[in-house]
């Protein structure tokens, strides 16, 4: 996962392109606001997992929240019945490509196949093609960018990502991820967290950043919103096509 820092010059070029052409077309982002509350938006990538995405789910349940999961396609088909409870328990699900694949790396065939393998695994589950993809290592390609588009599909959704600190996946215990989030928390920013493939190897004491987190925020004024697309790049959120809006809305 430490291609993620290497290629951040790269992810902030394209998406800074983006919302260059995104101002040109005029169209307004919409705020992330519930009520009088600014909004957080909690992503999880790379799951489901059998060690992680239950517990997450079960804080998330405990505490009201709901969030966004980019699911990695060859786990939604490994792990149905917990792709079946994010559904069920209101969460948005979002396409995370097949295997974890750096699209950069791939030809334009294996591109498309890692979009339509992982929206055919979700749809197959669910009943519901996603609307949502988040590159893996928020890496994409023009021709990934314009097909994702071609089938009515927004991303791709990047993060707020401008303190730099150690991220869930680089293990730096539950104090360090907690500081992680408040140091990135803004309104309407989409925080990067993951419930498979590298926290997995974290010791399980991390985990317990979560609940506490969630308070934490709620005590700086926060609740808590999932990520919608957004027909305008976000300047906030590293020119992503996708918002933190109010769940349901």
């Amino acid at each position: 996962m430490s291609t993620m820092r290497k290629s951040k010059i790269a992810v902030t070029s394209l998406a800074g392109a983006s919302l260059v052409l995104a101002l040109l077309a005029g169209t307004p982002t919409v705020a992330a606001q519930a009520a009088d509350k600014p909004l957080i938006g909690l992503t999880f990538d790379d799951g489901p997992s059998a060690e992680r995405t239950a517990f997450v789910l079960d804080v998330l349940k405990q505490k009201g929240v709901k969030a966004t999961f980019f699911l990695q396609g060859s786990h939604a088909q490994q792990y149905p019945d917990l792709v079946r409870r994010i559904e069920a328990e209101g969460h948005v699900i979002g396409n995370h490509a097949w295997d974890h694949a750096n699209f950069p790396d791939l030809n334009q065939a294996s591109q498309k196949q890692e979009i339509d393998r992982t929206n055919t695994a979700i749809q197959t589950i669910t009943g519901t093609a996603p609307k949502l993809v988040r590159f893996p290592f928020g890496n994409s390609t023009p021709y990934s960018l314009e097909y994702i588009r071609g089938l009515g599909m927004s991303g791709g959704i990047q993060w707020h990502w401008h303190v730099g600190q150690p991220g869930d996946f680089e293990c730096p215990g539950a104090a360090g991820v907690q500081k992680y989030v408040l140091d990135e928390a803004a309104p309407g920013a989409i925080i990067l967290l993951h419930d498979g493939n590298d926290v997995l190897s974290c010791p399980a004491s991390q985990w317990t950043y979560l609940a506490g987190t969630i308070d934490a925020l709620r005590a700086q004024g926060y609740d808590f919103g999932v990520v919608a697309p957004s027909a305008t790049a976000d300047a906030l959120n590293e020119g992503s096509f996708g918002v933190v809006v109010p769940a349901g809305s």
